[in-house]
């Protein structure tokens, strides 16, 4: 989902770019083309420029600013070269390289003069990303969205979005592991005491393939000589004896 407003954002951002420059005819368009011309002629022109931009984005994620800094050489001589392709075929009177040089000159200076504006956003006014200026009592909220997720909301994150929820119980099944919530279960390949350790405090076991959640044990009964508990999802769980002072130190009978 956020994929896709991502790109509708780009198509929008360049409709509007297009839109404007087709209206306005910058650089003598206006004079020479018409408006269904200039149109199709600065729809490639920022189609281009978005689309070196996002690739641009993505080949340098997590370099250095200097590095991108760098790039913006390249990218504003290759948009310049495309665009005095274009300018030689549509304007007969467009001249050879000196008009290509300013051309250079151009697009080196729009795209610094983004670079800079970048620059003091994050730098001077200490913005990043969609970081927004502070209102009181965000301070608070940032600190409570730093909080970790607990063990037990990282560990349901191998679970289908449709089935997390409370967690009731794991059951261990040869070399999988049945994970039981009140929104339904499903089958993970994982080790009993991996789970156990990752979950920590959440559970406890109560028999070498059983974990039950504490607040999820509504019965305790004696069958046949032998200690069990009922869960909310109505399964019964036998306690082993090498568990069971645990089991009793918890409350659980």
């Amino acid at each position: 989902m956020r994929e896709r407003m991502w790109a509708l954002r780009l198509v929008l951002l360049w409709a509007l770019i297009t839109g404007f420059a087709a209206s306005t005819g910058p650089f003598g368009t206006f004079d020479v083309l018409g408006l269904a011309a200039r149109f199709g002629y600065w729809a490639v022109i920022v189609g281009l420029a978005i689309g070196l931009t996002v690739l641009q984005k993505h080949l340098l994620r997590g370099q250095p600013e200097a590095l991108r800094l760098l790039t913006q050489i390249p990218y504003g001589v290759f948009l310049a070269l495309v665009a005095h392709g274009m300018n030689l075929v549509i304007f007969p009177e467009w001249g050879g390289w000196a008009d290509f040089a300013f051309l250079v000159l151009v697009t080196l200076s729009a795209v610094f003069l983004v670079e800079a504006g970048i620059f003091l956003a994050r730098h001077v006014f200490h913005l990043r990303g969609d970081q927004r200026p502070q209102t009181p009592g965000a301070e608070v909220s940032d600190r409570t969205e730093a909080v970790p997720p607990s063990p037990e909301v990282l560990f349901q994150r191998r679970l289908p979005i449709s089935k997390r929820g409370q967690l009731i119980r794991l059951e261990a099944q040869d070399h999988y592991l049945l994970v039981v919530t009140d929104k339904g279960s499903e089958t993970l390949l994982l080790r009993m005491g991996d789970a156990e350790a990752e979950l920590g405090a959440v559970g406890l076991r109560v028999h070498r393939s059983h974990w039950v959640v504490p607040g999820q044990v509504t019965a305790h009964a004696r069958n046949k000589g032998r200690d069990v508990l009922t869960l909310r999802d109505d399964c019964v769980v036998p306690v082993s004896r090498s568990y069971k002072e645990n089991a009793r130190a918890a409350g659980l009978f």
